[in-house]
């Protein structure tokens, strides 16, 4: 179990060529503005979370759950029109549990001897902005860099790098990295479990798929060690992306 407040005195900031990425505490605008784009995707757009009636300083709806204590929360931004481009949470162990239980089948026992409450955080609610996606031809491709996916360059000319999606899952990395958390469990649907695993994330299925959720999604598990494992042998340029300490800063 940990302390939310003790560990959010070492916030965790990263900047890519395009977005940058922060941790955002309760109680500041940024936070704010983060439920705020939770309300937009989960309640508005997918209609996949009950909204809670609950509004922001600035009278806006926000999307919040009785999970968000028990977590930390990044949000992406666009650096050169500093607009929100996407945002994940982390759920940590806590006496609350985590999001999925209640929700899915998780099979036991888990792949991983050593997974337990204690080390298995969730990454829940992460979404990329509607703008920020790629357009209708390029479905069934992880989101790249959306400076050159709407500037009309030809295809050869476009970054391959998806940065916004890896930055988000740099910040989920480095964050359990720091507290000791060895896996996270997170329900996808097969598709984009499929585009991670192509990218050499080792999310491992650990459950049936729940034909009750639109998509339908199942629950992975990904470890810390057998990332770095599979990146280390297929993708040693995307591990250093991961590991990188460029740009970490410790927020006042």
């Amino acid at each position: 179990m940990y302390d939310i407040e003790a560990d959010q005195e070492q916030e965790l900031n990263m900047e890519t060529s395009y977005f940058s990425f922060e941790e955002v505490l309760p109680g500041t605008a940024d936070y704010e503005r983060y439920l705020e784009a939770r309300y937009e995707i989960f309640c508005e757009e997918l209609g996949r979370v009950e909204p809670p009636n609950a509004i922001s300083s600035k009278g806006k709806p926000i999307e919040t759950d009785q999970y968000d204590p028990y977590s930390r929360h990044f949000l992406a931004m666009h650096k050169p029109t500093q607009t929100v481009a996407g945002f994940v949470r982390v759920i940590l162990p806590s006496s609350l549990g985590l999001n999925v239980t209640p929700r899915y089948v998780i099979d036991r026992p888990l792949p991983y001897p050593d997974a337990s409450e204690s080390n298995i955080g969730e990454i829940s609610r992460m979404a990329i902005a509607p703008h920020f996606r790629r357009r209708h031809a390029d479905q069934g491709k992880i989101q790249g860099s959306p400076e050159e996916e709407m500037s009309g360059k030809q295809e050869g000319a476009r970054r391959h790098q998806p940065e916004l999606v890896l930055g988000m899952y740099r910040e989920v990395y480095q964050l359990c990295r720091s507290l000791g958390i060895d896996y996270c469990v997170a329900a996808m649907d097969s598709h984009f479990s499929r585009l991670l695993v192509a990218l050499g994330f080792p999310f491992v299925p650990v459950g049936p798929v729940n034909e009750g959720v639109r998509p339908p999604r199942r629950v992975f598990l990904i470890s810390a060690r057998e990332m770095e494992r599979s990146l280390g042998e297929r993708e040693a340029k995307l591990l250093s992306f991961m590991q990188a300490s460029e740009g970490l800063q410790t927020a006042s």
